[in-house]
């Protein structure tokens, strides 16, 4: 049986859905922000338990917060970013300068301190990257709201990804120059949540349609693995490095944890065809050999999710998990598929934790083992993973 998660700590306060949550590095405490228009700082006692330390009221939402040696920036509905400084003890918050970046929503901030460069992305299509004493350095107009970024310090490669579930790869250069890579397509919905893994070289996507996806990109390997275990939207994914666990947390109130040194492969392709590939029989658009067999029996077209075939109904009704393929919910298989099963294909190494609430964003702390997840209903959570770490 699985080891669950053990719940730690509650955090209560917020009066709206947390939407940012950030462990303070080195220190037991946590940085959060809602739709109360309340940002706030939270400091562990000896006892365990977290105490309110700071409670900045802005004028407008915070949708964004990334943070960087007691350096806070905090993106806004308005579409403007705020940059703090927290003192050593928590305890005090101090304005620095405002920047003027996006027209709409803030959604998303990274920084990089070895560059003092601040990556946004903004519901106004648009991804910026600024440069010291908040000078613009340069812009990228995306297609559709830009919604989550993630940046590979080494290469200079920021990802964002878009409510079309498109994920752009654009090579930052010096000046205000930009060369978009690649396009990144496999999401049929909004991807909410982009983690970037330096030492595998690996991107880590989530989103509105339910599926992780890991794009193998080091090494030209150019391969994507696709991971469906959630039954709704996916919101926030974390990623220990040390363990290669990926958690990601859903609307269907689960917590996930995928071990990534299983092997997995690529989910076959789909071909099409005008009849089903076993039977023969015509699909229910095929009117002309439907005319010629005298036959009125409509079938409607599916996919066989081990081989790829285009099946009918009939030659597709066995159903099965399909963990060496990413699918750890019942997918359905062609007759001839299901019938060459094998144990290998069916064992899984995924865990799944019914933690009953609806989690809109998560920040882990890899030296404690924690991870903080902020709520619909208003509440933080801490979780200790070190068992779910340890299988």
């Amino acid at each position: 049986m699985a080891a669950a998660p053990a719940l730690v700590s509650q955090l209560t306060g917020h009066t709206n859905t947390v939407n940012n949550v950030l462990l303070v590095p080195n220190d037991s405490a946590i940085i959060s922000a809602s739709d109360d228009r309340t940002l706030r700082v939270w400091i562990r006692r000896t006892s365990g338990d977290y105490w309110p330390s700071i409670c900045q009221t802005l004028e407008w939402c915070v949708s964004s917060m990334t943070m960087d040696n007691f350096h806070v920036f905090v993106g806004l509905e308005s579409g403007t970013i705020n940059h703090y400084k927290l003192t050593e003890d928590l305890n005090r918050i101090t304005l620095l300068r405002v920047y003027t970046a996006h027209q709409m929503k803030v959604s998303a901030l990274l920084y990089d301190a070895s560059k003092d460069w601040l990556l946004s992305a903004g519901k106004d299509k648009t991804f910026h990257w600024h440069g010291e004493s908040a000078r613009r350095l340069g812009t990228y107009n995306g297609g559709a709201w830009c919604l989550c970024l993630a940046f590979d310090k080494l290469s200079n490669i920021a990802f964002v990804g878009d409510y079309s579930g498109v994920i752009s790869m654009i090579t930052l250069e010096p000046g205000d120059k930009f060369k978009l890579v690649t396009t990144l397509r496999g999401h049929s919905a909004s991807v909410r949540s982009l983690l970037w893994d330096e030492k595998n070289e690996r991107l880590m996507s989530c989103s509105a349609d339910k599926s992780i996806y890991l794009w193998e990109i080091g090494e030209g390997k150019g391969t994507a693995i696709e991971l469906n275990a959630h039954t709704e939207r996916v919101n926030s994914l974390v990623y220990s490095k040390e363990n290669s666990k990926l958690f990601s947390f859903a609307e269907d109130r689960r917590m996930i944890v995928w071990n990534l040194l299983t092997e997995r492969k690529q989910c076959a392709l789909w071909e099409e065809s005008n009849e089903c590939q076993l039977c023969k029989g015509p699909f229910f658009w095929n009117f002309q050999k439907m005319w010629n067999e005298s036959n009125v029996i409509f079938k409607r077209q599916h996919h066989c999710r081990r081989c790829g075939k285009a099946v009918c109904g009939e030659c597709s009704n066995a159903t099965s998990i399909l963990p060496l393929y990413g699918f750890e919910n019942p997918v359905r298989m062609c007759t001839g598929c299901y019938k060459d099963l094998s144990e290998d294909e069916l064992r899984s190494s995924t865990q799944k934790h019914n933690i009953l609430v609806n989690v809109s964003c998560s920040d882990f702390d890899p030296d404690k083992k924690l991870i903080a997840v902020g709520c619909k209903d208003n509440i933080i959570r801490v979780y200790d993973v070190a068992a779910c770490l340890s299988m």
